[in-house]
């Protein structure tokens, strides 16, 4: 395989990437986030309100429920429990 052949496959899966990445919603539920990472919603909610994260940017309120910005989620799985 060439390097241009090389390069060209490295741009497709990227775009691939990208374009899986755009798929997703752009806020998830809280109880999502903090049953992926195998946590209480109560232990995920004290950690957005502990000034880590900020409001109406990483995380909202809709109605009653709080919602997560996607961009924040990557952080949010970082954290330590």
């Amino acid at each position: 395989m060439t390097d241009r052949e090389l390069l060209i496959d490295i741009k497709n899966e990227l775009v691939y990437i990208k374009d899986a990445f755009l798929q997703l919603p752009e806020w998830f539920p809280l109880s999502e986030i903090a049953r992926d990472k195998g946590i209480s919603r109560q232990s995920l909610r004290t950690k957005l309100l502990s000034g880590e994260f900020e409001p109406e940017v990483d995380f909202k309120y809709q109605g009653n429920k709080i919602m997560i910005a996607r961009s924040a989620v990557p952080r949010i799985r970082r954290k330590r429990q």
